[in-house]
């Protein structure tokens, strides 16, 4: 047996463990979540089996899943590229509202054919959102200010400037509430498969699972970003241009986060209605944990988690169950999905259980 098919099956069991890890996680997650509604619920089983098969009822829930699922591929994807490089840049928030904020801005204008006026408002909030995730990590690389700090900073000015534009330049005095005016018809996302809350943002955010995927795994620059992460003094080293790649890295994930919230805007609504942060982006942290930092499970995360979130809609409509209790499972998730000594030691015996196999295989030959 080869070293190389040696390192491949080490690789196979620790994938294996990651695995099993995550449907402990998943799991435990769930039992927690019964217990919970157990405490508030004068029916819990009904409740709990509303939370697990709610969204299956109809047809309609089902297509609510794949709406809510569709904002999320793109900050599952923008999450995961930034911190494969090794970077806890958390703008991702920020960029996905500021990307929804500079679509409106050409959104709103009228007298732009139909395939160009969608382009540009995808453009808009893509440049954007590239601008809120790039700034902490060129002040980063620049003056070594702390990316953490900077990044979660940037979402408040992404936010509060974003209203501002919203409420003072571009509000619709006729609207009655605080909104945008309306967008013009030409920048309206088209839909698919003839329904209405469905369009073709979810084939955009699919392309973008693909793109991830494929830059960071198939790419040199993917290797670039992978190595950095892993390892920074080994990539300078290795004659990797490593702030060039973390700043690269920071502007793609910021523009595709941004891309996200033009999508997520254009597509459900007719004009800007967010007060607030949407949550996608804190989402998106959550679905790179959870996937690992691997786009090409993304989807199936994302679906995951929107199904979790419309089931809370269902159980909060049937009883009076808060839908924040899915918060609470994102949370459990997390802690142990990030609790890097779970099944650490069975891990470990299988991997060296394996070794020694193969050098007695060898031994053999």
């Amino acid at each position: 047996m080869s070293k190389k098919e040696k390192v491949k099956t080490t690789k196979q069991i620790e994938g294996m463990f990651s695995i099993i890890r995550t449907l402990l996680a998943v799991t435990i997650a769930l039992i927690f979540a019964f217990f919970l509604i157990s405490t508030v619920s004068d029916n819990p089983i009904k409740d709990f089996s509303t939370l697990l098969i709610g969204p299956l009822a109809n047809t309609g829930r089902m297509i609510t899943v794949v709406s809510k699922m569709i904002p999320l591929l793109f900050t599952g994807v923008a999450v995961s590229l930034i911190y494969s490089a090794g970077q806890i840049n958390i703008a991702a928030e920020g960029a996905f509202f500021a990307g929804a904020v500079a679509s409106t801005v050409v959104a709103i204008i009228e007298g732009i054919p139909a395939p160009i006026h969608i382009i540009l408002s995808l453009l808009a909030g893509a440049v954007t959102g590239a601008i809120v995730m790039g700034i902490p990590a060129i002040m980063n690389v620049r003056y070594n200010v702390v990316t953490i700090v900077s990044s979660l900073m940037m979402n408040y000015v992404a936010l509060y400037g974003g209203l501002y534009i919203i409420l003072n330049p571009l509000r619709d005095p006729s609207a009655g509430f605080e909104a945008s005016f309306s967008f013009a018809k030409s920048a309206i996302l088209p839909r698919i498969l003839g329904n209405d809350r469905l369009h073709i943002g979810l084939l955009i955010g699919l392309a973008v699972v693909i793109f991830g995927s494929i830059l960071l795994y198939k790419r040199p620059f993917g290797y670039s970003i992978r190595t950095v992460g892993a390892n920074k003094r080994f990539a300078i080293y290795s004659g990797i241009p490593v702030d060039k790649t973390i700043v690269l890295t920071s502007l793609l994930s910021g523009a595709i986060a941004g891309m996200g919230g033009s999508v997520e805007t254009l597509g459900n609504y007719s004009r800007f209605v967010y007060s607030g942060f949407t949550n996608h982006g804190w989402d998106g942290i959550m679905l790179a944990v959870l996937c690992r930092n691997n786009p090409k499970t993304i989807p199936f995360a994302a679906f995951f988690l929107a199904y979790l979130k419309t089931s809370a809609d269902s159980l909060n409509l049937t009883s009076k169950i808060p839908p924040e209790i899915i918060s609470v499972i994102q949370a459990i998730i997390i802690i142990f999905i990030a609790a890097e000594k779970l099944l650490s030691k069975w891990e470990h015996k299988k991997i060296v259980a394996n070794s020694q196999k193969v050098m007695a295989v060898e031994k053999g030959d």
